[in-house]
């Protein structure tokens, strides 16, 4: 069954989970003394006290149901059920937290760290339990996003979040169930649905750094039509990505970032339980960018510009009362220019491709078990528009199989799957997860999981670095967990490990990509989420040690933080909800330009609020990193100082 099927009984079964207000969005750091900021500033303040006064909408309670995952398995599930450590992000939620930006909803989620190189559109990396890169798999609506570039990440600093309807994030290997690249974990990104009834919304946002969003989204049923259309415009004037004071002859320049994404989707039923959709989906984003060092100068000019494309046609069957199937034709590409305008100036253009024919079922066996299974088909391949890289091509095959269910107090997942890629031999990959009932709402769990990686076509290919004898890369996780639920409250206290060998490391002897690197990850995962008193909640806590094991004395690997934190809270105050979202990271090294440099550790605040102006009309506010945090990522590169954002939305009644 397909993601954005799943998803379809997933969204419906969270429209009352935490974070539950749909009117809201959130408020950013404001710099009090500035001008535009007393002046966003007591227009929110001037919304609030509109809002407090239209009482056309009651307050929501905080969370009535629990939330449900569709990743762990294949199907929908509660979040308590669920034996691989996942969270979810639902679009309530996306909208209360007022982020526009996916990666700033990333990094609240337990065990994710994001690096960037500068602001908003820049290029960065999302690391997963100390995983990065091509280690952690994307999936944008089942089909994977991972460049098969020289990168072998999925660019997720260009997705703003306007027509994303839910993220779903699985920590640690799960090969067995999604394939090549899951060594860290997987990122599962469904975009935005339609709903049975007429809906229409229009969204309008303006803040700091000349920032702004125009959105439009709208969906219904005519007949046994269902449609769903949605554009998004993103601009903002950003930061000057670079420090000069750290890497030379940077543009000190604010460096810009535009985006613009569409999203659409038909979906015909046939007959009950028999139904044929086409899904399409487009973000373009297009940003400056600095360089540095002997070659560039202050007055050089940088451009980059990103396209990601998703197709899919699809068809959804209920096989029998117990059967159901899904078949999904995709094609999803990615298209990256970069341009130098300098002295030595530069151009290269690349696009990878994966074209995916999935076939997935779902069998109910009856006795509260389930089996899960099918074949995936995919043809990826890379070719240099202008650049360097010579265009490449190759097969990837699967055959997936998974058993779920319980039995006196047990409950047990077991997943198999046999992949088989051009230029390897095949792969078989497992997961065995085990969960025991003890009574008052705690279980047990444990699990073990085994994981590999091919390497993307630009680590094979790619002239002077690139080789094309690379082994893929191994690896074997294991869990021990134990869970508290009661009601909509899901706590869960993780201690992991993972060990990755055969890893792609550059090797200065051959000047060349080489199977030489090995690393391991440990620590302990505690989170909580759910609701108290009017409160809802969701916090976590990661200690790790994701570190080098091919070099003496395990050094900690670069940019990887021992120790993240995330908490966020809100409540509704009369007709305002309120909310509040603390992260936390604690320090890494990095290379400066004198040698190795610890980045500090850091704590930022983001502040939200949102209301109901009418029945139709709602207002939102951000604060982002209230209390003008300085800090970086990556060495040299600045992050986003205090912002202060608002917005209106319209959804008129049909």
């Amino acid at each position: 069954m397909s993601q954005q099927f799943l998803a379809n009984g997933a969204a419906r079964a969270t429209a009352s989970a935490p974070m539950a207000s749909r009117q809201s969005t959130s408020l950013s750091s404001v710099r009090y003394a500035a001008p535009w900021a007393r002046t966003l500033l007591a227009l929110s303040i001037g919304l609030m006290g509109l809002s407090a006064q239209a009482q056309t909408m009651p307050p929501s309670d905080a969370t009535t149901l629990a939330p449900v995952v569709v990743s762990a398995t294949g199907y929908p599930q509660p979040l308590s059920s669920a034996l691989p450590s996942v969270s979810v992000i639902t679009r309530e939620q996306i909208e209360e937290s007022g982020a526009q930006n996916l990666t700033t909803l990333l990094q609240q989620v337990a065990g994710v760290q994001v690096t960037s190189n500068g602001g908003p559109g820049q290029s960065g990396n999302v690391y997963l339990r100390g995983f990065g890169g091509p280690d952690v798999l994307v999936l944008l609506d089942g089909v994977p996003i991972n460049a098969q570039d020289s990168t072998g990440t999925a660019y997720l600093n260009n997705f703003t979040t306007d027509q994303i309807q839910r993220i779903e994030v699985i920590r640690g290997n799960v090969s067995a169930i999604y394939g090549s690249g899951a060594i860290g974990g997987v990122v599962l990104i469904s975009t935005r649905e339609g709903s049975k009834t007429p809906r229409a919304s229009v969204s309008v946002s303006a803040g700091s750094r000349n920032t702004a969003t125009v959105s439009a989204n709208a969906s219904g049923e005519v007949g046994n039509t269902a449609l769903q259309a949605g554009i998004s415009r993103y601009t903002t004037q950003g930061i000057s990505a670079i420090n000069p004071a750290q890497l030379a002859n940077a543009n000190p320049n604010a460096n810009g970032y535009r985006n613009t994404t569409m999203n659409g989707s038909i979906v015909q039923t046939l007959s009950p339980g028999q139904s044929l959709g086409l899904r399409a989906f487009r973000s373009v984003g297009r940003a400056s960018y600095d360089s540095y060092g002997s070659y560039a100068s202050p007055t050089d000019t940088n451009l980059s510009s990103t396209t990601q494309d998703l197709y899919q046609l699809f068809s959804d069957n209920q096989i029998s009362a117990s059967w159901q199937s899904h078949l999904s034709a995709s094609q999803q590409s990615t298209t990256n220019t970069a341009q130098n305008f300098s002295a030595y100036p530069y151009s290269g253009t690349y696009r990878t491709r994966v074209q995916q024919l999935l076939w997935r079922n779902v069998v109910l066996l009856g006795g509260g078990w389930t089996a899960t299974g099918g074949l995936e088909v995919q043809r990826q391949s890379i070719a240099s528009i202008s650049g360097s890289i010579p265009a490449k091509e190759r097969n990837a095959e699967a055959v997936f199989v998974g058993l779920n269910g319980a039995f006196s107090g047990n409950a047990l997942q077991l997943n198999l799957r046999h992949d088989a890629i051009d230029g390897y031999s095949g792969q078989n990959t497992g997961y065995l997860g085990y969960g025991r009932e003890l009574g008052g709402g705690f279980k047990a769990i444990a699990s073990y999981s085994t994981a590999f990686n091919a390497a993307p076509l630009g680590y094979l290919y790619a002239p002077y670095f690139g080789n094309a004898n690379l082994k893929p890369e191994k690896a074997h996780s294991a869990e021990a967990g134990l869970q508290w639920s009661q009601g909509v409250n899901v706590w869960r206290a993780t201690l992991f490990q993972t060990k990755a060998t055969d890893q792609w490391q550059y090797d200065f002897t051959t000047s060349t990509f080489q199977n030489i690197a090995s690393s391991r990850t440990r620590g302990l995962e505690l989170t909580a989420r759910g609701a108290w008193n009017g409160w809802a909640y969701d916090a976590n806590l990661t200690l790790q040690q994701p570190v080098n094991t091919s070099l003496p004395g395990d050094p900690t690997l670069q940019r990887r933080a021992r120790s993240l934190a995330n908490v966020s809270v809100n409540r509704e105050f009369g007709a305002v909800l309120y909310g509040a979202a603390l992260h936390y990271s604690g320090p890494r090294w990095d290379n400066g330009s004198t040698g190795k440099v610890t980045l500090g550790s850091y704590t930022t605040v983001d502040l939200t609020a949102s209301g109901a102006l009418s029945r139709d009309w709602s207002w939102n506010a951000r604060v982002q990193n209230l209390f003008d945090k300085k800090y970086q990522t990556v060495y040299g590169y600045n992050r986003e100082p205090l912002g202060v954002f608002v917005g209106l939305t319209w959804r008129p009644a049909l």
